[in-house]
Order: structure tokens, then C-alpha cells, then sequence
């Protein structure tokens, strides 16, 4: 190997490296100590054929008026698909197309069998069918003939300017009233007063009595004549509309003839070419345990070492290797099989091919790894960045049994990392169980400080609002036994605060943790407890400002109705189960 040789080989690996999104083994290759650089190829036997099937078929057609040759084949019996040559086929180049050749003397022509040589059909829309032929129910009327008058929009009314007042809705009218006031009197005994009565003209207005003050007073639509409806704009009335197929005639061009009344009928061949090929592989079982993962077809360098193609290709080609002249024997056996009187062979190809590349041993950090060079690429088998992907997962997996899910998470984020092909599903397997586990221990949080808050906070809740308890002043204020009925709001308030806190924590158990980039296990531990105490907090201080607003009392009948609609359930229930032992 020479150095030249040798550089591009460390030059490939490292290319391979970069795949890793990681700089532990970032430019390894000029670190690598090759120990073999061995030359393989694969053999690839391959073997095609041409086939040309062909079918006789009937076939009809517009007739242009071309010129016809004398009718001579009548019967598709009469007809030899082979004696024809379709289509120019270069020997060597296969194909899959299809094509058609129309039999020379077969053609004949006659009155179309559709329209009976009218050219017109029946339009396909409207069937052409009725009086009106190629009508249908009109869209905007849905066929009644009649469409809401746009005038009174429907209605039948309009309002107009209302003749008794001009449209200004009354009139200024002056009245008089009587006024009554005291005035001063003198006589002998001094001064007084007395009651008197002055006339005094005032304007006002008057409400028009014929329109109530509007102005405006209904009356029947001119257009529709106070029916609300006028006559369709679209169908004028009939309830249909013309079809747009066939202008309202029922009748469209044939399709069968074109419009041209007449079809051509012959006898058609029709054509498929199509290519049968089989190969084999020649290469030994070690190497192809492991070249068959890779894309070797598409990177290797190609050599054609043999080919030959022939109308026939005749037994015995490749006298040279008997392993390969035994493989073109069975593809010609079986490829002669697919012959029949309706597929027949144009050309045969056989052909040999190598797929040329290197097996790379080398050493590693005192390891030995085995690698692959397909053209211009590096796959390996083993390598280090393969290896280390490897012990990644089994190191997580072991982490994983021993409870320890953020360090086996670190360990799969790192060998996702690495692009390693074939780890992935594992590694996704892998992070299911270690985000369920971290979820598993953020809803632990949650539960233990539910019943944590439970059953040190609820009775704090319970002391605080029976000391600012609003309902039980007011019912000694009043004197009112029944009022004492509505004492419940402490225990109303206890069982809202955990009936709201529990809604939390079930909303909260639904949600994935496993997102969070925590360090430690119990960092999600103690996310799951705060975020049940901080819920806590809100529903106190939302409880709290309820109460400050005047409401808590609210919640303390609620309770009292609450309670009775349990008993007196409880009692229909037990009356029931009384019923039916009774029955039974």
C-alpha cells in the first residue's frame, strides 16, 4: 500500500466520523493503525429477455371518411399476430411500453350502434327526457317558480311616509290651561290673600294618530302585491332551468361516433413489451453477511467482465466458470418457459459483473475493528463510535433497572447522537420507559403533597373562615333559628378547597414531565410537589377574595341544599331497596 493509498483511506474514515455529533472520535481516522486492506468483488450473473406479448382484439372508432382496402380477415381466427413487425426494438435496449397495429383488410364500416347514425345521444345531464326536454329544477327557486320579493324582503310590506303628517310623526299644537295663583288683598283688617285663576297658552306636541308618531305607516309592496314572493328571475316562473349540457335541446354529440355517425370496426393487435430478467450473486457467505446491509449496488465500482446478447441465447456461454454457466443454463430453461402462442422472445442478454471493493482491518486504542470501503465511503462493521453507541445503551439499560431514569436518559440523548444505523428503535424503545419513569416520579410529588395539603391545610382552612364565619352574626343579629341552618360555610369552604385542588392534580397527572431537562430524579419530585402547593395557594387566595366580596354565603347554601338533595336521595333509595326485598 502506498502512502498515497493509505492517506485517502484515513481521509474516508474520517469523513465517516463526522456523522457523530459528538468530538470524542472526531478525525480518528488519522489515529487508527490499518493492519489489512484487502480487495473483494462481487459477481453478478444476470439474464434478460425481451418479451413481446400480443393479444387480437376488436376494435371500433370514429370513421373520418378515409379510403378502406377491400375487407379480406373477418374473424380474429383468420388473423397471425406474428407475421406483423411492430415497433422498431434496437437488440440489447429492453423495454416496458405498449403498442397497437391495425390488421390490414379488417376494416369495415357501419351505422353507429349508439345513435343509430342520428350523430345525437341523449344528454347524459338531464337524460333528455319529458316535454321540456333538457330541463331541471331551478337552483334558486328549488323549482316552486317564485323567489322572495327583494322590495319588502319577503315580508309584503313596506313602510311609506305617512300622509296625515307629511312623515314628521305629529304636530305642534297650542292649548290653553288654567292657571291658579294667591293674590294680595288689602282691607280695615289688614292684609290678605285670596285664590284666583289665570288662563295661559302653551305649545305641545301631538303624536300623529295614524302613524303613532313614526312617520312612516306599513303598506302592502307595490312589486309583490303584498305576497312577499315575485316571479323566479331565473326560471321566469317555469320551476326549471335549461341544462347546460345540451342547451335545453336533450340531445348532445354522440360519444361513441363523434357526431359522425358511422364507425370504423377493424381486428387491432395490441402490443406489451416487457422485460424478464434473474440474477445471481457470487461472493462468499462471511463478506455478504455483511456487504448485504450496506448500498453496495449503488457505491461499488463496476466492471462488465462478459456479455453477449442473441435472438438465442444457446446453453453453455460461460465455459470459463462452470458456477456461472450454471446459473445462465437455468435462467435460459426457465426464461424459455414463459413462451407461449401469445409471448414470444425478440432478444436474450447475458452478462457478468463485479462489484468491486475493500475490506478494512485496523487497530483502535489496542481494539480490532473491521470496516468496509464502497467507492469513495466508509461503512463500518464494528468501530469505535459503533461501539461506544453500544456500551451507551447497555450502560442505560443497566441504569434503567437500577431506578436511575435522568443518568440512562443522559446516556440514550448521547448515543442518539452518535447516528449509529440500527440503534434507533432501540433507543426510542429505550426513552419511552425512561420518560414513564420520570412521569411516574413527578405524579408521586403530586400525590404526596395532595394529601399533604389535605391533611395539614384543610384545617387551617377551616379555623379561618370559622372566625370571619359572616353568617352566623347575622343569624344571632336576627334572632332566626332558621338562618343557624345556613352555618356551614367552614366545612363548604374545606370541601371546595379540596375538591378544587383534587380537579388540579388530575389535570396535572395528565401532563408529560418527561420533557423537562432535570438533572436528578427528585427535582422531579419536587416539581410535582410545588406544583400541587402553589395550586393550593391560588385556591386559598381565590376562596379568600370570594368571601371578601360578600359571596361565601353563597357557598354555605349551596352546602345546605347540597346536603338535603343527599338525604332525601339516600331516602328514595332506601325506600326502593325496602320495595323490592318486599316484592321478592
Amino acid at each position: 500500500m502506498t502512502a498515497q493509498e493509505e492517506r485517502h483511506i484515513r481521509d474516508l474514515v474520517n469523513a465517516y466520523s463526522y456523522t457523530a455529533d459528538t468530538d470524542r472520535f472526531r478525525d480518528f481516522g488519522d489515529d487508527i493503525e490499518i493492519t489489512d486492506c484487502t480487495h473483494y468483488y462481487i459477481s453478478e450473473c444476470r439474464f434478460d429477455s425481451q418479451l413481446d406479448k400480443r393479444e387480437v382484439e376488436k376494435h371500433e372508432q370514429p370513421y373520418t371518411g378515409s379510403s378502406l382496402k377491400a375487407l379480406t380477415v373477418t374473424s380474429l381466427s383468420q388473423v397471425d399476430r406474428w407475421r406483423f413487425e411492430m415497433g422498431p426494438l434496437s437488440r440489447g435496449r429492453f423495454q416496458n411500453t405498449t403498442d397497437h397495429l391495425t390488421v390490414p383488410g379488417s376494416e369495415y364500416v357501419e351505422i353507429c350502434h349508439t345513435c343509430r347514425g342520428d350523430g345525437k345521444e341523449n344528454c347524459p345531464t338531464c337524460t333528455g327526457k319529458g316535454r321540456r326536454k333538457g330541463y331541471h329544477k331551478c337552483p334558486t327557486c328549488g323549482g316552486s317558480g317564485e323567489e322572495g320579493c327583494s322590495n319588502c324582503h319577503g315580508s309584503g310590506s313596506i313602510s311609506v311616509k305617512c300622509t296625515s303628517c307629511g312623515g314628521s310623526g305629529g304636530r305642534n299644537e297650542t292649548r290653553t290651561r288654567r292657571k291658579s295663583d294667591y293674590q294680595p288683598y288689602r282691607d280695615s283688617s289688614g292684609v290678605h290673600y285670596r285664590l284666583v285663576y289665570v288662563d295661559e297658552n302653551y305649545s305641545t306636541w301631538v303624536p300623529c294618530s295614524r302613524c303613532n308618531g313614526n312617520g312612516t305607516v306599513s303598506s302592502n309592496c307595490g312589486r309583490c302585491g303584498g305576497r312577499g314572493k315575485v316571479t323566479c328571475s331565473r326560471c321566469n316562473g317555469d320551476g326549471e332551468v335549461p341544462c347546460r349540457t345540451c342547451s335545453a335541446t336533450g340531445r348532445v354529440t354522440c360519444n361513441t361516433c363523434e357526431g359522425r355517425k358511422k364507425l370504423l370496426h377493424s381486428l387491432r393487435i395490441e402490443q406489451t413489451l416487457e422485460k424478464a430478467s434473474d440474477n445471481q450473486l457470487y461472493i462468499s457467505d462471511v463478506l455478504w453477511k455483511e456487504v448485504k446491509e450496506f448500498p453496495w449496488r449503488e457505491q461499488c465500482r463496476t466492471e462488465l467482465i462478459f456479455e453477449k446478447v442473441d435472438t438465442r441465447i444457446a446453453h453453455g456461454i460461460y465455459p470459463e466458470n462452470e458456477d456461472y454457466n450454471d446459473s445462465f443454463n437455468e435462467f435460459i430453461d426457465a426464461h424459455a418457459g414463459l413462451e407461449s402462442q401469445r409471448c414470444h422472445i425478440r432478444f436474450q442478454r447475458a452478462a457478468v459483473t463485479r462489484y468491486h471493493f475493500h475490506q478494512l482491518k485496523y487497530n483502535y486504542n489496542g481494539k480490532s475493528y473491521t470496516g468496509y470501503i464502497l467507492g469513495n465511503t466508509f461503512y463500518p462493521v464494528v468501530s469505535p463510535i459503533t461501539e461506544y453507541a453500544g456500551d451507551l445503551i447497555h450502560s442505560a439499560e443497566s441504569s434503567l433497572k437500577h431506578r436511575s431514569a435522568v443518568d440512562a436518559r443522559r446516556k440514550l440523548k448521547e448515543a442518539q447522537s452518535l447516528h449509529v444505523e440500527g440503534t434507533d428503535s432501540t433507543i426510542e424503545k429505550l426513552l419511552e420507559k425512561v420518560n414513564a419513569h420520570l412521569n411516574v416520579i413527578t405524579r408521586l410529588g403530586l400525590k404526596i403533597m395532595f394529601w399533604l395539603v389535605v391533611l395539614f391545610a384543610t384545617p387551617f382552612v377551616f379555623q379561618y373562615y370559622d372566625a370571619i364565619n359572616p353568617v352566623l352574626p347575622y343569624a344571632s343579629f336576627i334572632n332566626s333559628t332558621d338562618w343557624f341552618a345556613y352555618d356551614h360555610l367552614p366545612a363548604a369552604q374545606c370541601i371546595i378547597f379540596i375538591f378544587a385542588l383534587y380537579l388540579t392534580k388530575a389535570g396535572s397527572v395528565e401532563t408529560d414531565y418527561s420533557k423537562l431537562d432535570y438533572n436528578h430524579a427528585l427535582v422531579y419530585l419536587a416539581r410535582g410537589m410545588g406544583e400541587i402547593l402553589l395550586y393550593a395557594l391560588v385556591i386559598f387566595v381565590l376562596l379568600a377574595a370570594i368571601n371578601y366580596l360578600g359571596l361565601g354565603i353563597l357557598t354555605s347554601i349551596a352546602m345546605w341544599l347540597l346536603w338535603w338533595v343527599i338525604k332525601i336521595v339516600f331516602f328514595i333509595v332506601v325506600i326502593i331497596i325496602a320495595l323490592v326485598m318486599k316484592l321478592f
